[in-house]
Formats: C-alpha cells, sequence, structure tokens
C-alpha cells in the first residue's frame, strides 16, 4: 500500500494545474505516493500538459464534463494508498505539507480528515480553513451578517467557527473541499462522494459523512498552501447561485429531518435574494456615489460661476430658464468626461484629470459656439471646467489620504515589481516580462533568495529583509521565481505582507505568470479574464465611442488642420458617431478567442514604434491586442484616440470574428 493517493479534477485551468503539479512534484520526494489528474473535458491543452511535461501523473481524461464528485469518484476507485488527498489544480502546496499531515495523522488515531491553513492569492487567510455543519440557525446567523458582527461568539461565529484560534490544531465539522485530507479507512466507511453533488456542497456532505463513521475532523494550521479561490470554479454567476442552492437542497433533504430541511431551504431561498439585493446594491452605490456627488458639486460650481460672472463682471442677469438648463449640462460633460477618462478607477491619476479637463473644457466651448441660442458667454463654461478641475483633484487628494495616507494622486502607469530570484532566473523572466509579456511593470531590482548572496553579485537585499525593500523601494507587486526558492518560502513570505501589495509566481522555465485572477502567459492573458467581457465595459466603450465621435464632429470646423486627411478623418468620425465602427479596436480582427469588437480605426500599434521584421510584428500584434482586451478602459482609448488622431480615417482595421 502507497503512504498517499492525490486526486486532482481539473477544468480549463491548464496554467494553474501545470504550478500545482509542480508543487506537488516536491512535496512527494521521497514520499511513496501516486497522483492522479482527471481532466473534465478540457479545451486548454491541459490534458496535452499533462501527457508531456507530467508522465508520472495518472492522467483520466473524460470525454465530458462530469462535475466535481464524479471526477473525484472516477480516481478515488483506483488509489491504493493509506491516505488520499482531494487537492483543487488551483492551489500551491508546501514542500512539507504531505509530510507532516501523515504524521498528525499517524499520532492522531481518531482523525478520519484534515484541513490545513488556507491562503488566498494575497497571501490572506481564508476563513474556511475551517467550518461548521450549515445548521438552519448556523445559517441564519451568516446569512444575516450576525456572524461577522460577532465573530468571537460562540453562537453566532460558528459558521466559520472564527472565535477558534487559527494559529492552533481544532477539531472541527467541515473541511474545505480544495483540500481534504482523508484516511482511506475512514473514507472506506464513509462513502465515496456523492455523486447527486455536481459542484459544491459535496465536501460538506463527504466531512459530515466521515464524522457520522465515527472519526473526527480537524485543522491543522503548522503547514498552509495557497488556494487561487475562484479560478477553478466562477462564483460571480447567477449559475453559481443556482447550483450552491440546489447543493444545499440536496445536503438539507439528505441529513436534515422534514422540519429541519425545510427550515433550512427557506432560509437559503431568502438568503439568495437578500445578498443578491445587497451586493447589486453595493455595486451600484460603489459606482454611482462618486459621480453623482462630484455631478451636484459642479452643478453648484456653475451655478456659483454664472452668479458672480453676471453680477460682478457682465452686470446682467441671465434668463433662469436657459440656466436651469446649462448649469446641470455643464455638470453632465465634466462628470461624463472624467468617467471616460478613466478618473473615478483607482489609483487616481493627474493625468485622467487633466485629460478630462481639456476634453469637457473643448466640447463646452464648441457646443456653447456652434449653438447661438445657448451662447450667453464664453467665459462661464470654461471657468466652470477648470474649477472642476481644481475640485476633481481636491476630492481625490482626500479620499486618497483617507485611504492611503498620501494626499498625492498617483502617477504611476506601470507597476512597481520586486523580483525575488537567483541572478540566472533574475535575467530569464526580466527579459519575459519586458520582451515577451509586455508586463505593464517597472523592475526596481532583484531580491536574492538567501540573506547574503554567495556569487557576490549586486542586488538590493536578501529576503529575509523583503519587508523592509517593499516599504524602503515602493512596491507595488513582488514576483517569486519559484525555481529560485522552496514553495514554504514563497508562502511564507504572502502571508507575512499579505494585504499591503499583490503577488504574483513565475514556475520554472514557465514562461507566463501566475497571480489571482490573472494569467499573463507568453501570448498575452488568458481571453476568459479580459475586460472587454464585461458588459459593463462594453457600455462604457459604447459611450466613449458617442461621446468622442461627437465631440471630434462639433470640433471638427477648428481642428480639421490636425488630420493629414481632414475628409478622411471626418468620414471616420460620422461612421463611429452612427455606430458602424469603433474609433479604437484590434491590430489584426481575426483572432476568434478574443472578445468580439467592429471594426476600427486606431488601436494599441499608435502607442508602439514600429517593427519592420514581419514576424516580429505578427507576434507582438497578437499580443498587443491580447492587451487590449484585457486591459480595456475608456481611458486606454482615449490615450489611443490622442497618439493616433493624426492619422484618423487612413486605414480601416478590420472586425473581430466571433
Amino acid at each position: 500500500m502507497k503512504q498517499l493517493s492525490i486526486v486532482i479534477v481539473s477544468y480549463n485551468v491548464r496554467h494553474f494545474l501545470e504550478q500545482c503539479l509542480r508543487s506537488v512534484q516536491r512535496a512527494t520526494e521521497g514520499l511513496d505516493a501516486e497522483v492522479f489528474v482527471v481532466d473534465n473535458h478540457s479545451v486548454d491543452d491541459s490534458v496535452a500538459l499533462v501527457r508531456e511535461h507530467f508522465p508520472w501523473v495518472r492522467l483520466i481524461a473524460s470525454d465530458r464534463n462530469l462535475g466535481f464528485s464524479k471526477g473525484n469518484n472516477l480516481a478515488l476507485r483506483q488509489v491504493q494508498g493509506r491516505y488520499v488527498l482531494l487537492l483543487n489544480p488551483d492551489t500551491v502546496v508546501e514542500e512539507d505539507t504531505f509530510r507532516q499531515l501523515i504524521a498528525f495523522m499517524e499520532a492522531t488515531p481518531d482523525a478520519g480528515a484534515v484541513g490545513c491553513r488556507l491562503l488566498n492569492g494575497a497571501g490572506e487567510f481564508l476563513p474556511e480553513s475551517k467550518r461548521a455543519f450549515p445548521t438552519p440557525w448556523v445559517a441564519f446567523y451568516k446569512v444575516f451578517g450576525l456572524s461577522r458582527l460577532f465573530p468571537q461568539s460562540r453562537t453566532f461565529g460558528r459558521y466559520h467557527l472564527t472565535y477558534l484560534d487559527a494559529s492552533e490544531i481544532h477539531r472541527i465539522e467541515v473541511l474545505a473541499g480544495c483540500f481534504m485530507f482523508i484516511r482511506k479507512e475512514a473514507l472506506d466507511r464513509a462513502g465515496l462522494l456523492d455523486e447527486d453533488f455536481f459542484m459544491y456542497g459535496e465536501d460538506i456532505d463527504l466531512s459530515y459523512r466521515i464524522t457520522q463513521a465515527g472519526y473526527h475532523n480537524y485543522y491543522y494550521p503548522y503547514t498552509q498552501i495557497i488556494h487561487y479561490k475562484g479560478e477553478s470554479t466562477r462564483k460571480g454567476s447567477l449559475n453559481y447561485v443556482l447550483v450552491f442552492y440546489d447543493a444545499m437542497r440536496i445536503f438539507a433533504r439528505k441529513h436534515f429531518s422534514q422540519r429541519h430541511a425545510s427550515l433550512f431551504l427557506t432560509l437559503i431561498y431568502v438568503a439568495i435574494y437578500f445578498r443578491a439585493t445587497l451586493a447589486a446594491l453595493r455595486r451600484l452605490a460603489d459606482r454611482v456615489a462618486f459621480p453623482v456627488v462630484e455631478l451636484l458639486q459642479f452643478g453648484a460650481l456653475g451655478a456659483a460661476v454664472t452668479w458672480f460672472w453676471g453680477q460682478y463682471v457682465r452686470g446682467i442677469r441671465y434668463d433662469p430658464a436657459l440656466l436651469q438648463l446649462m448649469i446641470p449640462l455643464m455638470a453632465a460633460l465634466c462628470v461624463g468626461f472624467l468617467w471616460l477618462s478613466g478618473a473615478y478607477r483607482r489609483p487616481y491619476r493627474l493625468r485622467n484629470l487633466v485629460s478630462a479637463f481639456f476634453s469637457s473644457a473643448l466640447a463646452l466651448a464648441t457646443l456653447f459656439f456652434l449653438f447661438k441660442a445657448i451662447n450667453f458667454s464664453r467665459a462661464i463654461p470654461l471657468l466652470t471646467a477648470f474649477g472642476a478641475f481644481v475640485l476633481s483633484i481636491a476630492n481625490r487628494a482626500v479620499l486618497n489620504y483617507r485611504r492611503t495616507g498620501n494626499w498625492l494622486l498617483d502617477e504611476r502607469s506601470r507597476l512597481r515589481v520586486l523580483l525575488v530570484a537567483d541572478e540566472g532566473e533574475y535575467r530569464r523572466v526580466l527579459n519575459l516580462l519586458e520582451d515577451e509579456l509586455f508586463y505593464p511593470s517597472m523592475v526596481l531590482g532583484r531580491v536574492d533568495p538567501a540573506d547574503y548572496p554567495a556569487d557576490g553579485s549586486q542586488c538590493l537585499g536578501g529576503l529575509p529583509r523583503l519587508e523592509e525593500l517593499v516599504a524602503y523601494h515602493q512596491a507595488d507587486e513582488v514576483i517569486f521565481c519559484s525555481a529560485s526558492l522552496p514553495t514554504h518560502e514563497v508562502i511564507g513570505a504572502m502571508s507575512r505582507l499579505a494585504g499591503r501589495l499583490q503577488f504574483k509566481i513565475v514556475p520554472p522555465q514557465a514562461d507566463y505568470i501566475v497571480g489571482p485572477n490573472l494569467i499573463v502567459n507568453a501570448d498575452g492573458l488568458e481571453p476568459q479574464l479580459a475586460n472587454l467581457t464585461r458588459s459593463e465595459q462594453r457600455l462604457k466603450k459604447a459611450a466613449f465611442d458617442l461621446l468622442v465621435s461627437l465631440g471630434l464632429l462639433m470640433a471638427f470646423p477648428f481642428t480639421f488642420w490636425v488630420y493629414q486627411q481632414p475628409r478622411r478623418a471626418l468620414g471616420a468620425i460620422l461612421r463611429v458617431l452612427t455606430g458602424q465602427l469603433h474609433l479604437v479596436g484590434y491590430i489584426d480582427g481575426h483572432s476568434p478567442d478574443l472578445p468580439r469588437l467592429k471594426g476600427s480605426f486606431l488601436n494599441m500599434g499608435a502607442l508602439v514604434p514600429h517593427i519592420a521584421d514581419p514576424a516580429a510584428a505578427r507576434r507582438r500584434t497578437r499580443k498587443l491586442d491580447r492587451l487590449y482586451a484585457y486591459h480595456y478602459s475608456p481611458a486606454l482609448d482615449w490615450e489611443i484616440v490622442m497618439a493616433g488622431l493624426r492619422n484618423l480615417g487612413q486605414e480601416i482595421r478590420p472586425q473581430a470574428k466571433p
């Protein structure tokens, strides 16, 4: 009998799976272990990856998506280990994790299963590391926020057992499905995963059946893993809510009495609407509160400017009916251009505000000039736009100070990055970031995995001083090259710096970077993570095309000399205004894996120098288009328009294929 059998069910997470298997390979060195990967009919070459790079893995390639339970059971019927680990593919384990848990299970004969300390991709502790069974009252306290209000209460804090010290061993009731280390004997008594559960709830059900079989479940904090929560299963969709509700329904009807099951399901049903309503209101408030406040501020500012100019400069009183139209219009235009320039998105940048100021001033001046009926003053719109600019800077300075303690607006458009690597890996990854990935970063320097580098090479410092280096260099992100240091040192450093900055990992010999909700590979970025897949960003793009093309049209009599070919530029503006084309789109519209866009006139090529080599140009085109889809924002479109405005209308870029 083997010591350990590891079962990983994977679906379309190729890069996370590769990183997971590399960490598992390190952690199983010296152990008599077997590793199963069950692929649930992925379309991202996961099967080819495992066959080519991990021939020691026992691969089970399903011809359809079986779900989590059935996928695990395919392998569980074949395992030969004394202990069995159910492991998610979006995890990274420490080198001694398996040894520690085997030793714990050997010393704790009543332990049927054990879970360890879970960290997310930002190094923060995940509360689902320890949970209780979701009885009706436990679910009630969780759903209505009492568990968050009273985390130390043994009554209200039971859902995540928040009253238990996360640094000590505890008996718990529910293990997280991403990491369930189970005694095979206990699994044989409890039975395999219930295949009525497709994706969620099976971990609660199996944990419950293990306790019913006479064993206890434990939380063990002395080893920890990273769980890129949400990568193997997307949790933001309505489909997730429905599947999760169905899982809770199955669990309640299976293990609760009829009375308690009905109460539980009622609470879950109410919870779905309650939490969904709260989440929708919170998202709405987050998105509109700041613009609405500034709309009111700019309206009051416009009224004050109009009153002052009329009373003390012109000595006249303007028509109140006209002002009731124009003051809200001036305020709305100022807010609209702030929104399009990305001025409501953190980090707040001065260049976005400057862009919005000039755009709104030009639009207001043009509007007042073209329409004589509302042209009661040339100075008032310009003064209002300038006042809005000053006020918007003040607003963001105050918000920035409250959030970070810094009054200055962050002008950095690139991440300030520290690379933790040895000299050779540092040079490889540096070239990867700059030449292959076009990663928007400024590498500050190398942090050596050792305290004092043995090779005498120059670097900023050693890993033990990483916290000091982050503070001194004001780093935004740390990238760990896992070929250069053990996984437990990576996870330990992330845990110490949790909440202060971002983290990414480059696996050994890999041409991609892994981070929370992000994969950057040699071909660009994962298309399903692109900004342009989000409906609100598509709406912003449509609004950008409408407003900017309208502004360009109104300004055309005064700016026609800017364009190399004015007649073609005017035609381009009209085609965008009528919705036939985008102002900005892809360089190559023939990539089927990118979100669909109409044809366009400008693209990311306006921001980078020309490449003469055709092959290199094709490679860069693909990367730039993927970067555009991922990083899309109205501010990026505006930057491209400003860079390529002179050439507007000279060439139409093709439409993206569906």
